[in-house]
């Protein structure tokens, strides 16, 4: 599955064939997304953002912000980035 991570700044992360994701939600329970997930919209909170890549495990900081997910896409909208220059 891809991921973008997105501010109002334009894309500010791209990720490339996830097997797995993790955030939290901002009631703060944890969700996870695996490919071929179902269409979900949710609010979540700033923090850590997982994600596996093969058998490689990869974190990103994220501000809170909202995550939708339909056909193997994942986008987060934030309103301000804390990712680090890749």
């Amino acid at each position: 599955m891809k991921v973008i991570i997105q501010s109002p700044y334009g894309i500010d992360k791209e990720i490339q064939n996830v097997e797995s994701l993790s955030a939290f939600l901002s009631n703060g329970y944890p969700i996870s997304i695996l490919s071929n997930h179902a269409p979900l919209i949710g609010k979540i909170s700033a923090g850590i953002l997982k994600y596996k890549i093969s058998t490689t495990d990869h974190t990103v900081p994220i501000s809170d912000g909202i995550l939708f997910v339909r056909d193997n896409l994942v986008r987060i909208l934030t309103t301000k980035t804390h990712l680090p220059d890749n």
